[in-house]
Protein backbone atom coordinates (compact mmCIF):
# COMPACT_ATOMS: atom_id res chain seq x y z
CA UNK A 1 0.00 0.00 0.00
CA UNK A 2 1.24 3.52 -0.82
CA UNK A 3 2.14 5.62 2.22
CA UNK A 4 -0.34 8.47 2.60
CA UNK A 5 -2.16 7.76 -0.69
CA UNK A 6 -4.57 10.69 -0.34
CA UNK A 7 -1.63 13.09 0.01
CA UNK A 8 -0.08 11.79 -3.22
CA UNK A 9 -3.36 12.01 -5.12
CA UNK A 10 -4.25 15.48 -3.85
CA UNK A 11 -0.78 16.79 -4.69
CA UNK A 12 -1.03 15.40 -8.22
CA UNK A 13 -4.42 17.05 -8.68
CA UNK A 14 -3.18 20.35 -7.23
CA UNK A 15 -0.12 20.31 -9.48
CA UNK A 16 -2.38 20.32 -12.57
CA UNK A 17 -4.35 23.38 -11.48
CA UNK A 18 -3.23 26.80 -12.73
CA UNK A 19 -4.21 28.42 -9.45
CA UNK A 20 -0.97 27.76 -7.51
CA UNK A 21 1.13 29.16 -10.36
CA UNK A 22 -0.84 32.40 -10.60
CA UNK A 23 -1.04 32.69 -6.80
CA UNK A 24 2.72 32.55 -6.30
CA UNK A 25 3.20 34.93 -9.22
CA UNK A 26 0.75 37.38 -7.64
CA UNK A 27 2.39 36.98 -4.21
CA UNK A 28 5.83 37.75 -5.62
CA UNK A 29 4.44 40.73 -7.54
CA UNK A 30 2.76 42.13 -4.41
CA UNK A 31 6.01 41.74 -2.47
CA UNK A 32 7.92 43.55 -5.23
CA UNK A 33 5.35 46.36 -5.25
CA UNK A 34 5.53 46.77 -1.46
CA UNK A 35 9.32 46.76 -1.56
CA UNK A 36 9.47 49.21 -4.45
CA UNK A 37 7.05 51.62 -2.80
CA UNK A 38 9.02 51.40 0.44
CA UNK A 39 12.28 52.20 -1.32
CA UNK A 40 10.71 55.08 -3.22
CA UNK A 41 8.89 56.50 -0.18
CA UNK A 42 11.78 56.50 2.29
CA UNK A 43 14.87 56.09 0.15
CA UNK A 44 15.71 59.80 0.09
CA UNK A 45 15.38 60.48 3.80
CA UNK A 46 16.91 57.44 5.49
CA UNK A 47 20.32 55.83 5.54
CA UNK A 48 20.76 52.42 4.00
CA UNK A 49 20.98 50.62 7.35
CA UNK A 50 17.73 52.13 8.61
CA UNK A 51 16.07 51.72 5.22
CA UNK A 52 17.02 48.05 5.00
CA UNK A 53 15.67 47.27 8.45
CA UNK A 54 12.46 49.22 7.83
CA UNK A 55 11.83 47.57 4.47
CA UNK A 56 12.52 44.13 5.96
CA UNK A 57 10.04 44.80 8.75
CA UNK A 58 7.32 45.99 6.36
CA UNK A 59 7.70 42.98 4.08
CA UNK A 60 7.85 40.62 7.05
CA UNK A 61 4.64 42.01 8.54
CA UNK A 62 2.82 41.72 5.22
CA UNK A 63 3.92 38.09 4.84
CA UNK A 64 2.95 37.37 8.45
CA UNK A 65 -0.58 38.70 7.93
CA UNK A 66 -0.90 36.52 4.83
CA UNK A 67 0.32 33.48 6.78
CA UNK A 68 -2.30 33.99 9.51
CA UNK A 69 -5.10 34.50 6.98
CA UNK A 70 -4.21 31.34 5.05
CA UNK A 71 -6.04 29.00 7.44
CA UNK A 72 -9.51 30.58 7.24
CA UNK A 73 -9.13 31.09 3.49
CA UNK A 74 -7.67 27.77 2.34
CA UNK A 75 -8.41 25.04 4.91
CA UNK A 76 -11.37 26.12 7.06
CA UNK A 77 -13.95 24.49 4.77
CA UNK A 78 -12.20 21.53 3.14
CA UNK A 79 -13.56 18.82 5.47
CA UNK A 80 -16.88 20.46 6.29
CA UNK A 81 -17.64 20.74 2.57
CA UNK A 82 -17.07 17.01 2.13
CA UNK A 83 -19.35 16.32 5.08
CA UNK A 84 -22.11 18.60 3.75
CA UNK A 85 -21.99 16.90 0.36
CA UNK A 86 -22.07 13.43 1.93
CA UNK A 87 -18.78 12.29 0.36
CA UNK A 88 -16.63 12.17 3.50
CA UNK A 89 -18.06 8.85 4.64
CA UNK A 90 -17.25 7.26 1.29
CA UNK A 91 -13.53 7.70 1.96
CA UNK A 92 -13.80 5.62 5.12
CA UNK A 93 -15.39 2.70 3.29
CA UNK A 94 -11.79 1.93 2.28
CA UNK A 95 -8.88 1.20 4.62
CA UNK A 96 -8.02 4.90 4.88
CA UNK A 97 -7.64 6.40 8.35
CA UNK A 98 -8.36 9.82 9.70
CA UNK A 99 -4.81 11.09 9.37
CA UNK A 100 -4.70 9.97 5.71
CA UNK A 101 -7.70 12.13 4.88
CA UNK A 102 -6.62 15.11 6.97
CA UNK A 103 -3.06 15.17 5.66
CA UNK A 104 -4.27 14.69 2.10
CA UNK A 105 -6.72 17.57 2.31
CA UNK A 106 -4.10 19.68 4.08
CA UNK A 107 -1.55 19.02 1.34
CA UNK A 108 -3.98 19.96 -1.42
CA UNK A 109 -5.30 23.07 0.32
CA UNK A 110 -1.87 24.34 1.39
CA UNK A 111 -0.13 24.15 -1.99
CA UNK A 112 -1.19 27.66 -3.01
CA UNK A 113 -0.30 29.29 0.30
CA UNK A 114 3.06 27.50 0.67
CA UNK A 115 4.16 28.36 -2.86
CA UNK A 116 3.03 31.96 -2.39
CA UNK A 117 5.08 32.32 0.80
CA UNK A 118 8.13 30.75 -0.84
CA UNK A 119 7.79 33.18 -3.76
CA UNK A 120 8.04 36.16 -1.40
CA UNK A 121 11.19 35.00 0.42
CA UNK A 122 13.64 36.17 -2.32
CA UNK A 123 12.08 39.64 -2.14
CA UNK A 124 12.29 39.49 1.65
CA UNK A 125 16.03 38.82 1.35
CA UNK A 126 16.74 41.99 -0.67
CA UNK A 127 17.08 44.20 2.46
CA UNK A 128 20.15 42.13 3.40
CA UNK A 129 21.96 43.85 0.53
CA UNK A 130 20.99 47.28 1.91
CA UNK A 131 22.36 46.48 5.35
CA UNK A 132 20.77 46.50 8.77
CA UNK A 133 19.54 42.90 8.41
CA UNK A 134 21.68 39.87 9.12
CA UNK A 135 21.44 36.49 7.44
CA UNK A 136 20.55 34.89 10.79
CA UNK A 137 17.68 37.35 11.25
CA UNK A 138 16.40 36.54 7.77
CA UNK A 139 16.54 32.81 8.52
CA UNK A 140 14.68 33.17 11.81
CA UNK A 141 12.03 35.35 10.16
CA UNK A 142 11.54 32.84 7.36
CA UNK A 143 11.17 30.05 9.93
CA UNK A 144 8.70 32.15 11.94
CA UNK A 145 6.64 32.78 8.81
CA UNK A 146 6.59 29.09 7.97
CA UNK A 147 5.56 28.30 11.55
CA UNK A 148 2.74 30.85 11.42
CA UNK A 149 1.54 29.41 8.11
CA UNK A 150 1.55 25.84 9.46
CA UNK A 151 -0.29 26.92 12.62
CA UNK A 152 -2.92 28.81 10.63
CA UNK A 153 -3.50 25.89 8.26
CA UNK A 154 -3.73 23.49 11.21
CA UNK A 155 -6.32 25.72 12.88
CA UNK A 156 -8.32 25.70 9.66
CA UNK A 157 -8.21 21.91 9.43
CA UNK A 158 -9.31 21.48 13.04
CA UNK A 159 -12.32 23.81 12.80
CA UNK A 160 -13.21 22.27 9.44
CA UNK A 161 -13.41 18.88 11.16
CA UNK A 162 -15.54 20.31 13.99
CA UNK A 163 -17.97 22.52 12.03
CA UNK A 164 -20.53 21.75 9.37
CA UNK A 165 -21.15 25.19 7.87
CA UNK A 166 -18.53 27.23 6.00
CA UNK A 167 -19.33 30.49 7.77
CA UNK A 168 -19.12 28.89 11.21
CA UNK A 169 -15.74 27.34 10.38
CA UNK A 170 -14.45 30.62 8.96
CA UNK A 171 -15.58 32.60 12.00
CA UNK A 172 -14.21 30.07 14.51
CA UNK A 173 -10.85 29.91 12.72
CA UNK A 174 -10.65 33.70 12.71
CA UNK A 175 -11.48 33.83 16.43
CA UNK A 176 -8.79 31.28 17.34
CA UNK A 177 -6.17 33.06 15.24
CA UNK A 178 -7.15 36.41 16.74
CA UNK A 179 -6.69 35.01 20.23
CA UNK A 180 -3.37 33.37 19.32
CA UNK A 181 -2.03 36.27 17.24
CA UNK A 182 -3.29 39.29 19.21
CA UNK A 183 -4.66 38.44 22.65
CA UNK A 184 -1.90 36.09 23.84
CA UNK A 185 0.97 38.44 22.83
CA UNK A 186 -0.82 41.33 24.53
CA UNK A 187 -1.25 39.33 27.75
CA UNK A 188 2.37 38.20 27.59
CA UNK A 189 3.63 41.76 27.26
CA UNK A 190 1.32 43.01 30.01
CA UNK A 191 2.44 40.32 32.46
CA UNK A 192 6.12 40.92 31.71
CA UNK A 193 5.75 44.67 32.27
CA UNK A 194 3.84 44.24 35.52
CA UNK A 195 6.28 41.65 36.92
CA UNK A 196 9.43 43.31 35.60
CA UNK A 197 10.75 40.18 33.90
CA UNK A 198 9.97 36.76 32.48
CA UNK A 199 7.54 34.52 34.37
CA UNK A 200 6.34 30.97 33.92
CA UNK A 201 2.94 32.20 32.77
CA UNK A 202 4.63 34.60 30.35
CA UNK A 203 6.67 31.77 28.86
CA UNK A 204 3.52 29.73 28.39
CA UNK A 205 1.75 32.66 26.71
CA UNK A 206 4.74 33.17 24.41
CA UNK A 207 3.79 29.99 22.54
CA UNK A 208 2.06 31.90 19.76
CA UNK A 209 3.07 32.87 16.20
CA UNK A 210 3.28 36.61 16.92
CA UNK A 211 5.83 36.19 19.72
CA UNK A 212 7.93 34.00 17.44
CA UNK A 213 7.81 36.65 14.72
CA UNK A 214 8.79 39.44 17.13
CA UNK A 215 11.63 37.43 18.68
CA UNK A 216 12.97 36.56 15.22
CA UNK A 217 14.11 40.17 14.73
CA UNK A 218 16.04 40.37 18.01
CA UNK A 219 19.70 39.43 18.25
CA UNK A 220 19.92 39.14 22.06
CA UNK A 221 20.66 35.59 23.30
CA UNK A 222 17.60 35.65 25.55
CA UNK A 223 15.41 36.68 22.61
CA UNK A 224 16.85 33.87 20.49
CA UNK A 225 15.95 31.40 23.23
CA UNK A 226 12.43 32.81 23.36
CA UNK A 227 12.24 32.48 19.59
CA UNK A 228 13.04 28.77 19.61
CA UNK A 229 10.63 28.18 22.49
CA UNK A 230 7.84 29.86 20.55
CA UNK A 231 8.62 28.10 17.28
CA UNK A 232 8.81 24.63 18.81
CA UNK A 233 5.71 25.23 20.94
CA UNK A 234 3.62 26.56 18.06
CA UNK A 235 4.57 23.62 15.83
CA UNK A 236 3.67 21.16 18.59
CA UNK A 237 0.29 22.86 19.09
CA UNK A 238 -0.29 22.77 15.32
CA UNK A 239 0.51 19.07 15.22
CA UNK A 240 -1.88 18.46 18.11
CA UNK A 241 -4.61 20.28 16.20
CA UNK A 242 -4.06 18.01 13.21
CA UNK A 243 -4.34 14.98 15.48
CA UNK A 244 -7.65 16.31 16.81
CA UNK A 245 -8.84 16.89 13.24
CA UNK A 246 -7.89 13.36 12.24
CA UNK A 247 -9.60 11.79 15.26
CA UNK A 248 -12.78 13.79 14.78
CA UNK A 249 -12.87 13.22 11.02
CA UNK A 250 -12.63 9.45 11.45
CA UNK A 251 -15.82 9.33 13.54
CA UNK A 252 -17.52 12.68 13.14
CA UNK A 253 -19.05 11.86 9.75
CA UNK A 254 -21.39 9.24 11.23
CA UNK A 255 -24.95 10.05 12.13
CA UNK A 256 -25.23 10.13 15.91
CA UNK A 257 -28.24 10.25 18.17
CA UNK A 258 -29.06 13.46 20.00
CA UNK A 259 -29.02 13.28 23.78
CA UNK A 260 -31.80 14.84 25.82
CA UNK A 261 -29.46 17.45 27.33
CA UNK A 262 -28.06 18.40 23.92
CA UNK A 263 -31.59 18.66 22.57
CA UNK A 264 -32.51 21.16 25.30
CA UNK A 265 -29.43 23.27 24.60
CA UNK A 266 -30.19 23.24 20.88
CA UNK A 267 -33.76 24.34 21.54
CA UNK A 268 -32.50 27.22 23.69
CA UNK A 269 -30.05 28.24 20.99
CA UNK A 270 -32.77 28.23 18.32
CA UNK A 271 -35.04 30.26 20.58
CA UNK A 272 -32.31 32.85 21.10
CA UNK A 273 -31.34 32.93 17.41
CA UNK A 274 -34.85 32.96 15.93
CA UNK A 275 -36.98 34.13 18.85
CA UNK A 276 -39.95 32.55 20.59
CA UNK A 277 -42.90 31.19 18.66
CA UNK A 278 -44.86 34.41 19.13
CA UNK A 279 -41.92 36.60 18.11
CA UNK A 280 -41.27 34.53 14.99
CA UNK A 281 -44.95 34.62 14.03
CA UNK A 282 -45.11 38.41 14.37
CA UNK A 283 -41.88 38.90 12.42
CA UNK A 284 -42.98 36.48 9.70
CA UNK A 285 -46.31 38.23 9.27
CA UNK A 286 -44.72 41.68 9.08
CA UNK A 287 -41.91 40.75 6.69
CA UNK A 288 -43.99 38.52 4.43
CA UNK A 289 -46.29 41.47 3.81
CA UNK A 290 -43.27 43.47 2.64
CA UNK A 291 -41.40 40.79 0.72
CA UNK A 292 -41.03 37.01 1.27
CA UNK A 293 -37.30 37.22 0.58
CA UNK A 294 -36.95 39.84 3.30
CA UNK A 295 -38.31 37.35 5.82
CA UNK A 296 -36.02 34.57 4.57
CA UNK A 297 -32.98 36.85 4.78
CA UNK A 298 -33.82 38.58 8.07
CA UNK A 299 -35.33 35.93 10.34
CA UNK A 300 -32.07 35.22 12.22
CA UNK A 301 -32.18 37.94 14.84
CA UNK A 302 -28.92 36.93 16.58
CA UNK A 303 -26.90 38.44 13.72
CA UNK A 304 -28.46 41.82 14.38
CA UNK A 305 -28.00 41.53 18.12
CA UNK A 306 -24.34 40.60 17.88
CA UNK A 307 -23.51 43.22 15.22
CA UNK A 308 -25.47 46.06 16.83
CA UNK A 309 -24.11 45.18 20.25
CA UNK A 310 -20.49 45.11 19.05
CA UNK A 311 -20.85 48.44 17.24
CA UNK A 312 -22.60 49.99 20.23
CA UNK A 313 -19.92 48.86 22.67
CA UNK A 314 -17.19 50.08 20.34
CA UNK A 315 -18.76 53.52 19.92
CA UNK A 316 -19.28 53.91 23.66
CA UNK A 317 -15.63 53.01 24.22
CA UNK A 318 -14.71 55.57 21.53
CA UNK A 319 -16.66 58.35 23.27
CA UNK A 320 -15.32 57.51 26.72
CA UNK A 321 -11.77 57.27 25.40
CA UNK A 322 -12.11 60.62 23.61
CA UNK A 323 -13.20 62.39 26.81
CA UNK A 324 -10.56 60.60 28.89
CA UNK A 325 -7.74 61.44 26.47
CA UNK A 326 -8.55 65.15 26.24
CA UNK A 327 -7.32 66.92 23.09
CA UNK A 328 -5.66 63.74 21.82
CA UNK A 329 -8.99 61.91 21.79
CA UNK A 330 -10.56 64.47 19.45
CA UNK A 331 -7.48 64.89 17.29
CA UNK A 332 -8.28 64.32 13.62
CA UNK A 333 -5.52 61.76 13.27
CA UNK A 334 -7.12 59.69 16.02
CA UNK A 335 -10.59 60.26 14.54
CA UNK A 336 -9.48 59.06 11.13
CA UNK A 337 -7.80 55.98 12.59
CA UNK A 338 -10.84 54.99 14.65
CA UNK A 339 -13.17 55.61 11.69
CA UNK A 340 -11.09 53.21 9.60
CA UNK A 341 -11.12 50.75 12.51
CA UNK A 342 -14.94 50.71 12.58
CA UNK A 343 -15.65 51.02 8.86
CA UNK A 344 -13.28 48.25 7.80
CA UNK A 345 -14.89 45.35 9.73
CA UNK A 346 -18.40 46.47 8.74
CA UNK A 347 -17.38 46.46 5.07
CA UNK A 348 -15.88 42.99 5.36
CA UNK A 349 -19.02 41.74 7.14
CA UNK A 350 -21.18 43.15 4.35
CA UNK A 351 -19.01 41.36 1.78
CA UNK A 352 -19.34 38.12 3.76
CA UNK A 353 -23.08 38.36 4.33
CA UNK A 354 -23.98 39.36 0.76
CA UNK A 355 -21.69 36.85 -0.96
CA UNK A 356 -22.31 33.76 1.17
CA UNK A 357 -26.09 33.96 1.41
CA UNK A 358 -26.90 32.55 -2.01
CA UNK A 359 -24.03 30.07 -1.93
CA UNK A 360 -25.66 28.39 1.06
CA UNK A 361 -29.15 28.59 -0.42
CA UNK A 362 -27.94 26.98 -3.65
CA UNK A 363 -26.24 24.16 -1.72
CA UNK A 364 -29.39 23.44 0.28
CA UNK A 365 -31.67 23.66 -2.76
CA UNK A 366 -33.61 26.63 -1.36
CA UNK A 367 -32.70 28.83 -4.30
CA UNK A 368 -34.33 26.46 -6.79
CA UNK A 369 -37.52 26.52 -4.75
CA UNK A 370 -37.47 30.30 -4.69
CA UNK A 371 -37.16 30.47 -8.47
CA UNK A 372 -40.25 28.28 -8.88
CA UNK A 373 -42.41 30.85 -7.05
CA UNK A 374 -44.22 33.74 -8.81
CA UNK A 375 -41.62 36.20 -7.43
CA UNK A 376 -39.97 38.28 -10.12
CA UNK A 377 -36.23 38.94 -10.29
CA UNK A 378 -36.78 42.49 -9.06
CA UNK A 379 -38.77 41.28 -6.03
CA UNK A 380 -36.09 38.71 -5.16
CA UNK A 381 -33.33 41.32 -5.30
CA UNK A 382 -35.42 43.84 -3.37
CA UNK A 383 -36.06 41.26 -0.65
CA UNK A 384 -32.37 40.54 -0.24
CA UNK A 385 -31.66 44.26 0.02
CA UNK A 386 -34.33 44.67 2.68
CA UNK A 387 -32.62 41.90 4.66
CA UNK A 388 -29.23 43.56 4.31
CA UNK A 389 -30.68 46.94 5.31
CA UNK A 390 -32.28 45.45 8.44
CA UNK A 391 -28.89 44.07 9.43
CA UNK A 392 -26.52 46.90 8.52
CA UNK A 393 -28.73 50.00 8.34
CA UNK A 394 -28.60 51.04 12.00
CA UNK A 395 -24.83 50.47 12.49
CA UNK A 396 -24.03 52.45 9.34
CA UNK A 397 -26.28 55.38 10.28
CA UNK A 398 -25.00 55.51 13.88
CA UNK A 399 -21.36 55.38 12.78
CA UNK A 400 -21.85 58.16 10.24
CA UNK A 401 -23.67 60.23 12.84
CA UNK A 402 -20.77 59.76 15.25
CA UNK A 403 -18.22 60.91 12.68
CA UNK A 404 -20.38 63.86 11.60
CA UNK A 405 -20.79 64.93 15.22
CA UNK A 406 -17.02 64.92 15.73
CA UNK A 407 -16.57 66.90 12.52
CA UNK A 408 -19.02 69.59 13.68
CA UNK A 409 -17.77 69.56 17.27
CA UNK A 410 -14.17 70.36 16.42
CA UNK A 411 -13.79 72.07 13.08
CA UNK A 412 -10.35 71.35 11.59
CA UNK A 413 -7.67 74.01 11.60
CA UNK A 414 -4.92 74.47 9.01
CA UNK A 415 -2.92 71.49 10.19
CA UNK A 416 -5.90 69.12 10.27
CA UNK A 417 -7.50 69.98 6.95
CA UNK A 418 -5.96 67.05 5.12
CA UNK A 419 -7.10 64.56 7.80
CA UNK A 420 -10.56 66.13 7.94
CA UNK A 421 -10.88 65.98 4.15
CA UNK A 422 -9.83 62.33 4.19
CA UNK A 423 -12.41 61.60 6.91
CA UNK A 424 -15.21 63.26 4.93
CA UNK A 425 -14.22 61.37 1.77
CA UNK A 426 -14.10 58.12 3.72
CA UNK A 427 -17.64 58.73 4.99
CA UNK A 428 -18.98 59.08 1.47
CA UNK A 429 -16.92 56.17 0.17
CA UNK A 430 -18.11 54.03 3.11
CA UNK A 431 -21.76 54.35 2.07
CA UNK A 432 -20.84 53.83 -1.59
CA UNK A 433 -18.76 50.76 -0.78
CA UNK A 434 -21.55 49.21 1.30
CA UNK A 435 -23.99 49.60 -1.58
CA UNK A 436 -21.52 48.19 -4.09
CA UNK A 437 -20.56 45.30 -1.81
CA UNK A 438 -24.21 44.31 -1.52
CA UNK A 439 -24.61 43.99 -5.29
CA UNK A 440 -21.20 42.49 -6.05
CA UNK A 441 -21.56 40.03 -3.15
CA UNK A 442 -24.90 38.75 -4.47
CA UNK A 443 -23.40 38.42 -7.94
CA UNK A 444 -20.32 36.53 -6.76
CA UNK A 445 -22.43 34.33 -4.52
CA UNK A 446 -24.16 33.00 -7.64
CA UNK A 447 -20.96 32.68 -9.68
CA UNK A 448 -18.86 30.84 -7.10
CA UNK A 449 -19.31 27.34 -5.81
CA UNK A 450 -17.63 27.95 -2.46
CA UNK A 451 -18.66 30.58 0.05
CA UNK A 452 -15.09 31.59 0.88
CA UNK A 453 -14.25 32.02 -2.81
CA UNK A 454 -17.29 34.28 -3.29
CA UNK A 455 -16.31 36.35 -0.25
CA UNK A 456 -12.70 36.76 -1.38
CA UNK A 457 -13.75 37.68 -4.93
CA UNK A 458 -16.12 40.34 -3.59
CA UNK A 459 -13.63 41.80 -1.12
CA UNK A 460 -10.83 41.86 -3.68
CA UNK A 461 -12.88 43.78 -6.25
CA UNK A 462 -14.29 46.44 -3.93
CA UNK A 463 -11.86 46.65 -1.01
CA UNK A 464 -8.42 45.67 -2.30
CA UNK A 465 -8.19 46.99 -5.87
CA UNK A 466 -8.87 50.63 -4.77
CA UNK A 467 -5.86 50.48 -2.45
CA UNK A 468 -3.66 49.23 -5.28
CA UNK A 469 -4.93 51.99 -7.57
CA UNK A 470 -4.37 54.65 -4.92
CA UNK A 471 -0.82 53.43 -4.23
CA UNK A 472 -0.14 53.55 -7.95
CA UNK A 473 -1.50 57.09 -8.08
CA UNK A 474 0.68 58.15 -5.15
CA UNK A 475 3.68 56.63 -6.88
CA UNK A 476 2.95 58.62 -10.05
CA UNK A 477 1.82 62.04 -8.75
CA UNK A 478 3.27 62.13 -5.23
CA UNK A 479 1.54 63.65 -2.19
CA UNK A 480 2.00 67.38 -2.81
CA UNK A 481 -0.88 69.40 -1.34
CA UNK A 482 -3.32 68.54 1.45
CA UNK A 483 -6.02 67.34 -0.95
CA UNK A 484 -3.99 64.81 -2.95
CA UNK A 485 -4.69 61.69 -0.89
CA UNK A 486 -8.46 62.29 -0.48
CA UNK A 487 -8.82 62.95 -4.21
CA UNK A 488 -6.81 59.87 -5.17
CA UNK A 489 -8.76 57.72 -2.72
CA UNK A 490 -12.12 58.99 -4.03
CA UNK A 491 -11.11 58.44 -7.66
CA UNK A 492 -9.76 54.93 -6.99
CA UNK A 493 -12.85 53.83 -5.04
CA UNK A 494 -15.20 55.56 -7.45
CA UNK A 495 -13.71 53.89 -10.52
CA UNK A 496 -13.98 50.41 -8.96
CA UNK A 497 -17.47 50.99 -7.58
CA UNK A 498 -18.90 52.36 -10.82
CA UNK A 499 -17.49 49.52 -12.92
CA UNK A 500 -18.22 46.54 -10.66
CA UNK A 501 -21.61 47.89 -9.59
CA UNK A 502 -22.72 48.24 -13.20
CA UNK A 503 -21.49 44.74 -14.06
CA UNK A 504 -23.12 43.12 -11.02
CA UNK A 505 -26.47 44.84 -11.54
CA UNK A 506 -26.56 43.90 -15.20
CA UNK A 507 -25.78 40.25 -14.56
CA UNK A 508 -28.22 39.91 -11.66
CA UNK A 509 -31.14 41.67 -13.33
CA UNK A 510 -30.74 40.07 -16.74
CA UNK A 511 -29.31 36.66 -15.90
CA UNK A 512 -30.31 35.76 -12.34
CA UNK A 513 -32.11 32.55 -13.26
CA UNK A 514 -29.29 31.45 -15.56
CA UNK A 515 -26.70 32.18 -12.88
CA UNK A 516 -28.69 30.29 -10.27
CA UNK A 517 -29.05 27.22 -12.47
CA UNK A 518 -25.60 27.16 -14.06
CA UNK A 519 -23.43 28.89 -11.46
CA UNK A 520 -21.49 30.77 -14.10
CA UNK A 521 -21.25 34.09 -15.86
CA UNK A 522 -23.98 34.81 -18.37
CA UNK A 523 -21.70 37.03 -20.37
CA UNK A 524 -18.74 36.24 -22.48
CA UNK A 525 -17.02 39.21 -20.85
CA UNK A 526 -17.91 41.99 -18.41
CA UNK A 527 -19.69 44.10 -20.92
CA UNK A 528 -21.79 42.05 -23.34
CA UNK A 529 -24.25 39.28 -22.58
CA UNK A 530 -23.99 36.06 -24.50
CA UNK A 531 -26.90 34.14 -25.91
CA UNK A 532 -27.03 31.88 -22.82
CA UNK A 533 -28.30 34.71 -20.66
CA UNK A 534 -31.26 35.63 -22.87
Amino acid sequence: MIFLPVVERELRVAARRPGPFWARLAAALVAVVIGGLGLWWEGDVKANLVLGAGLFGALGRACFVFALLAGPVFTADVLSEERREGTLGLLFLTDLRGYDVVLGKLAAASVTSVFSLLATLPVLAIPILLGGVSLAEFGRTALALGTALFFSLAVGMMVSALCDQARSAFALAGLILFIAGVVLPFLEETIERSSGGATLLGLFLSINPTSAMVAAGMARPAAVGDFWLSVVGVNLVGGLMLMVAGHWTAGGWREAGVSQRFGRWRARWEQWALGTGTQRRVLRTRLLDQNPMAWLAGRHRWKRQVLWGAVGVGLVAWVLGAFASGPLGTDWGMTLTLAMFFQGPIKWLMASEASQRWVIERQTGALELILTTPLTVGEILRGHWLGLWRLFGVPVVVLLGMESGLLLWKLPDGEGQDLAAMTVVMMGVFVWDMYTLGWVGLWQGLRRRRANAAFLATAFRVLVIPWLLMLGGVFLVGTAGWGTLPVLWFLACGACNVWFLQVAQQHLREGLRWLASEGGNPTGNDGERSSHGR
